[in-house]
C-alpha cells in the first residue's frame, strides 16, 4: 500500500523537485519547508529514504510538529514497517489533533 498524503488534504503536486530543494536551502532552518520537501519525496517516485531525511530534519527543528509526525508515519507505512510508524501517528495526534481523521485514514487501513 502507497500513500499519498493528498489523502489528508496536502498536496504538493503543483512545483518540482527543485522548488522544494531550493526551499529548504534557501530557509535551512525551517521545519515546515522541510516537512513539505518530505512530501515531495513521498508522493514522487518513492523516494521515501530522501523523504525520511527531511522529514527527520523537520522533527529536530521542531519536535512537537504534528505533520511531521504524521509523514514520518505515512513514509513508514510506504516501507511496509507499519509497528515503527504506530507511535508516529500517536505524536501526530497528540501535537495536533486535527490529523486525527487522516491517521485513522491511513493506520487504520494497515491493520
Amino acid at each position: 500500500m502507497i500513500v499519498i498524503l493528498s489523502s489528508s488534504g496536502c498536496t504538493t503536486n503543483t512545483k518540482d523537485q527543485e522548488y522544494y530543494d531550493n526551499w529548504v536551502a534557501a530557509e535551512p532552518d525551517n521545519a515546515e519547508a522541510w516537512c513539505i520537501r518530505g512530501m515531495y519525496y513521498n508522493d514522487n517516485y518513492g523516494q521515501y529514504a530522501e523523504a525520511m531525511e527531511s522529514c527527520n530534519r523537520a522533527l529536530e527543528l521542531d519536535p512537537g510538529y504534528g505533520l511531521a509526525w504524521y509523514l514520518k508515519g505515512v513514509i513508514l507505512t510506504n516501507m511496509n514497517m507499519t509497528g515503527e510508524a504506530a507511535p508516529c501517528f500517536e505524536n501526530a495526534t497528540r501535537y495536533d489533533p486535527g490529523l486525527a481523521k487522516s491517521v485513522q485514514a491511513v493506520a487504520g487501513n494497515t491493520r
